[in-house]
C-alpha cells in the first residue's frame, strides 16, 4: 500500500519537512539513520524516500508519485537499482523460474553476509551508470558487529549516486562510527488518537482500536485488519480469555489454532493473538490490580521474547502456563 503523505505531513512534520527539503535541493545524504519507537514509519518513509530519488514524476515536494512504472518497480524489489535488506521475521515468496515453484525466505537479523551481498549486488548492477542507486537495511539495531565494521567501510568510500537508508528502533544499538556517517531522521512517536479516528473509518471500533494500542502504523494495521487469519487470531484470543484457567483452554490452543506448522503458529500471528490478550486485560474491570499487572508483564516479556529465535511450542506452552498460574491464584 503507497505511503499516505498526506498523513505523513501531519504525523511526522520535521521528517516530511526535512526530505522535502534535501529531494527538492538536490542535497540528499548519502546515507540516512531513521530511528524511532515501534509503530512510528521508520520502513514506510524509507521505501517512499527510495522511491523519491529515483521517481521522474514527483510532486511538488519532491515525493515521489508513487505509481509510475519505477515506483511500482522499487516497491516490488524489481529494480536493479534498488536492495532492500528486511527487517527480522520479515517472510518473502520467491518464485524459482525454471521450477515455476515457490519458497518462503524468513529475513534474519543482518549479518556480514548480508553488506557483502549489497556490495556486490551493486557491483553487478552498474550497468546504468546515470541511475541513482538505493540500499534499506530494516532493523540495523541488531546487526551483527562484524556487519556494523564491514558497512562501516562501505560508509567511509561514499560512491556517487549511491544513497543508504538504515532503520533502527534503539539508535543507542548502533555503533557510533556508524551514526556519525549518516544523517539522523528521528520520528516521533504516531499518536494513538489519530490513528484510531483513521482506522475505525475503514475497520470495526474493537480492531481499530486494539491495532492502535499495539504500536502498528496505518498502512500495517489495515493490511493486518484485512487478512482473513485476523479474524480467527481475535476469536481465539476471546476464546482462551474466557476459559485461560482451565487445561481445556491450552488444548484447545494446541490442536485448533497454534499447531505446529500451521500457518497460524508463526510470530507474526502469536504477537497479535498476544496483544488481543493485552487488550482484553486492560479492558476487564473484574480482575485484581495484581492480577493485570502480573498478566501484563508475562504478555509484554513474552513480545520481546519473539524478538528472538525462539522454539514457538515450548515458548506458547510457558505463556499458557504462566498465565495459568496467575489466574488461578486470582480466584482463590
Amino acid at each position: 500500500m503507497p505511503m499516505n503523505k498526506e498523513q505523513l505531513k501531519k504525523n511526522q512534520p520535521i521528517v516530511y519537512r526535512t526530505l522535502s527539503n534535501a529531494l527538492q535541493k538536490n542535497r540528499l545524504a548519502h546515507a540516512y539513520l531513521f530511528s524511532g519507537p515501534k509503530g512510528s514509519p521508520k520502513k514506510e518513509v524509507a521505501l517512499l524516500l527510495a522511491q523519491s530519488i529515483a521517481c521522474t514524476h514527483r510532486d511538488a515536494d519532491g515525493f515521489a508519485c508513487q505509481t509510475c512504472d519505477c515506483c511500482r518497480r522499487i516497491a516490488n524489489e524489481e529494480s536493479i537499482d534498488f536492495f532492500w535488506k528486511h527487517g527480522i521475521d520479515h517472510k518473502k515468496v520467491v518464485k524459482d523460474p525454471f521450477s515455476k515453484q515457490a519458497k518462503t525466505i524468513i529475513s534474519s537479523r543482518i549479518k556480514k553476509t548480508d553488506i557483502v551481498e549489497l556490495q556486490s549486488f551493486f557491483e553487478a548492477t552498474s550497468a546504468e551508470k546515470d541511475n541513482s542507486r538505493v540500499y534499506i537495511l530494516e532493523d540495523y539495531d541488531q546487526a551483527t558487529p562484524e556487519a556494523s565494521n564491514s558497512l562501516l567501510k562501505f560508509l567511509e568510500e561514499p560512491q556517487p549516486g549511491i544513497y543508504g537508508i538504515l532503520v533502527a528502533d534503539e539508535v543507542n544499538n548502533v555503533l557510533p562510527t556508524i551514526q556519525s556517517r549518516c544523517q539522523s531522521i528521528v520520528f516521533r512517536p504516531p499518536s494513538i488518537d489519530d490513528l484510531y479516528d483513521a482506522l475505525k473509518e475503514e475497520i470495526d471500533d474493537e480492531k481499530a482500536n486494539m491495532l492502535a494500542h499495539s504500536g502498528y502504523m496505518y498502512e500495517q494495521a489495515i493490511e493486518i485488519a484485512n487478512d482473513s487469519q485476523f479474524e480467527i487470531i481475535e476469536q481465539a484470543a476471546k476464546n482462551y480469555r474466557e476459559h485461560w484457567q482451565s487445561w481445556q483452554a491450552i488444548v484447545d490452543m494446541q490442536t485448533q489454532i497454534f499447531v505446529p506448522k500451521s500457518p497460524l503458529c508463526d510470530k507474526t500471528w502469536i504477537r497479535i493473538w498476544i496483544q488481543w490478550l493485552l487488550f482484553f486485560i486492560k479492558k476487564d474491570k473484574t480482575l485484581s490490580l495484581t492480577t493485570r499487572v502480573d498478566l501484563e508483564l508475562i504478555l509484554v516479556e513474552a513480545i520481546d521474547t519473539l524478538r528472538i529465535p525462539v522454539d514457538l511450542g515450548l515458548f506458547l506452552d510457558r505463556v499458557y502456563a504462566q498465565i495459568r498460574k496467575v489466574v488461578q491464584n486470582e480466584r482463590r
